[in-house]
């Protein structure tokens, strides 16, 4: 590879990541916005192509009523979502002093242990333990007040922030269908634009591919977990199955932020056939992501599996949890760059 080549590779990583750094977080109620036209203007021309409407002048109604019934459904899961958390959250509220009470009570009979162990005086370390937590309890009344009120204002201004970025992001939509023709014709007369509409085509496909991966396999992590804590009779085994298969799609953290916390206090509280049931199901749920997500998305998206986790991770470790779709998003990015600079191929099988 030449110097030319180096300058240019190192160029273009320079600029994917600024454009995801600074210019993304602005632009972005466009972005979600180009996506779904990208993604839904497709549909709606299959299912109405042989409709006089599409062809009619009646055809800018039909897509502003599809914009608007698009994004009122992705409304009615997201409120049907936030309520059944809600009332699982109310539900552990209401059974808070239950669950405090055994939690005592666990503290206290390891704490006679430990006195029992180190030939402490009886009640000694658990007497400790209560005086920690009453000056928490102390310090958290003190500094709660005038935090909610600051939080409260903050609340407020993010509220209506996030609800101007949702108007612009449907009217952004409805007018980019509504021209989703006009502009693709534009772009494809000149060079630089045929180019960027192969990288979207390839981005568009990355999406798909990695949307219907993860959405695999937390179908199949869920499918496990919840099966899991229903057998050990978990009360709310239908939140923590989806729950854990939400947490294991964030690199690093992985199910075992849930899972081996729930392991080691079964085995404290002398239920070893539970956490034993727990163990065998974060196994499972490891060689599930590790068998199906490097071939799933690795061999679809064009690059090795290596590259794939590794742009990832990277992605995650620079962005948070949305980079662990643009790091294989800006690799692919990158990749089509390069290769309508030099006609090269990278990172390929």
């Amino acid at each position: 590879m030449n110097r030319k080549k180096i300058i240019t590779g190192i160029v273009i990583v320079i600029g994917i990541y600024l454009a995801f750094r600074f210019l993304l977080p602005i632009v972005l109620p466009f972005v979600i916005a180009g996506l779904v036209s990208i993604l839904y203007y497709p549909f709606l021309r299959r299912l109405y192509r042989n409709s006089d409407i599409w062809k009619g002048k009646r055809k800018k109604w039909l897509l502003v009523l599809s914009v608007v019934l698009f994004y009122v459904v992705i409304l009615l899961l997201v409120c049907w979502l936030g309520s059944y958390l809600f009332g699982q959250g109310q539900s552990i509220w209401l059974n808070f002093p239950f669950y405090q009470a055994r939690i005592m009570c666990f503290l206290k009979n390891c704490c006679c242990q430990m006195d029992t162990f180190f030939r402490m005086k009886d009640g000694a370390s658990f007497a400790y333990i209560e005086s920690m937590m009453s000056k928490v309890d102390e310090d958290t009344v003190s500094t709660l007040l005038p935090k909610v009120t600051t939080y409260s204002v903050q609340m407020a201004g993010m509220i209506f922030g996030v609800v101007f970025e949702i108007i612009i992001t449907v009217m952004a939509t409805f007018f980019m269908i509504q021209d989703y023709e006009e502009i693709r014709e534009k772009m494809l007369q000149s060079r630089w634009g045929r180019n960027i509409c192969n990288v979207i085509a390839k981005c568009k496909d990355t999406l798909k591919t990695y949307v219907r991966a993860q959405g695999l396999i937390m179908v199949l992590d869920g499918i496990v977990c919840t099966l899991a804590f229903l057998l050990i009779r978990q009360p709310y085994a239908w939140v923590l199955g989806p729950l854990v298969a939400l947490v294991d799609a964030l690199p690093v953290l992985g199910a075992g932020l849930i899972l081996w916390p729930c392991m080691a206090i079964l085995l404290f509280m002398g239920e070893a056939g539970k956490a034993a049931i727990i163990l065998l199901t974060y196994l499972a749920c490891l060689l599930i992501r590790q068998i199906t997500e490097p071939r799933m998305i690795g061999s679809k998206v064009g690059m090795r599996p290596l590259y794939t986790i590794f742009s990832m991770y990277v992605g995650f470790r620079l962005f948070g949890v949305f980079g662990f779709l643009l790091g294989p998003v800006g690799v692919l990015i990158g990749k089509e760059l390069f290769q309508a600079a030099f006609h090269t191929d990278m990172c390929s099988e």
